[in-house]
C-alpha cells in the first residue's frame, strides 16, 4: 500500500515534531491537548503512532520533583516502657515488631495492688490493678478481692498466666487491657 499524504498524516507529523522539540517543563500542560489531537485522527494506525509518540516523549522527559524537601526534625530518644506496664501485654493485639521486642524484654512476674474488682458470673473477677492493667480470672476465686490487696501475676505454661491475690492459691488469668 503506497503512502499517501493526507491532512491527518500531516497533523500527526506536526504533532510528533512539536513533541520532540517541546521543553519538558511545558509537557504536562500540553498533555491534554496532545491527547485530544491524537483522538481526532481517523486512521487507527496513525492514531496509534500518535499515542506511541506521546508515550515515548513522556518516558524521555526528565523527572520533575513533585514535593519540596523539608528539613529533618530531630526525634526524641525512645523512652523504654516500664516492665510492669508491659507485663502480659503480649496477649493483646499488636504488630510482629512489637511482639518480638516485648518477648525479648519480658519479665517473669509482676507485682501490684488491687485498685478495684468487679464480680463476674461463676465467681470470676475482673481485677483492675494500681498500674492500670485489668486482669480477668479464668478460675473461680474463693474470696472477693479488696482494694489494696497485694497481687502477683506470673507466667505459666504455654503462654498462660497465674494471678495470686493476697495469700490465695494461684488462679489462671488473662489480661484484657
Amino acid at each position: 500500500m503506497p503512502f499517501k499524504k493526507t491532512p491527518s498524516t500531516t497533523a500527526a507529523a506536526a504533532l510528533l515534531l512539536a513533541l520532540a522539540v517541546a521543553p519538558a517543563a511545558s509537557q504536562p500542560a500540553r498533555a491534554a491537548d496532545s491527547l485530544a489531537s491524537c483522538r481526532v485522527i481517523g486512521d487507527a494506525t496513525q492514531r496509534l503512532a500518535c499515542y506511541d509518540a506521546l508515550a515515548a516523549a513522556a518516558a524521555n522527559a526528565p523527572a520533575v520533583p513533585t514535593t519540596t524537601a523539608t528539613p529533618a526534625t530531630p526525634t526524641a530518644p525512645a523512652v523504654p516502657e516500664d516492665p510492669v506496664a508491659r507485663f502480659g501485654k503480649e496477649k493483646l493485639p499488636r504488630t510482629e515488631e512489637q511482639q518480638a521486642k516485648d518477648d525479648a524484654e519480658q519479665d517473669e512476674e509482676m507485682h501490684s495492688t488491687v485498685a478495684s474488682a468487679v464480680a463476674l458470673p461463676y465467681r470470676l473477677f475482673a481485677v483492675t490493678l494500681a498500674n492500670g492493667q485489668t486482669w480477668v480470672s479464668k478460675e473461680a476465686l474463693t474470696f472477693d478481692p479488696k482494694p489494696g490487696d497485694e497481687v502477683r501475676v506470673m507466667h505459666g505454661l504455654f503462654g498462660s498466666y497465674s494471678m495470686v491475690i493476697g495469700r490465695s492459691r494461684p488462679a489462671k488469668a488473662t489480661r484484657v487491657n
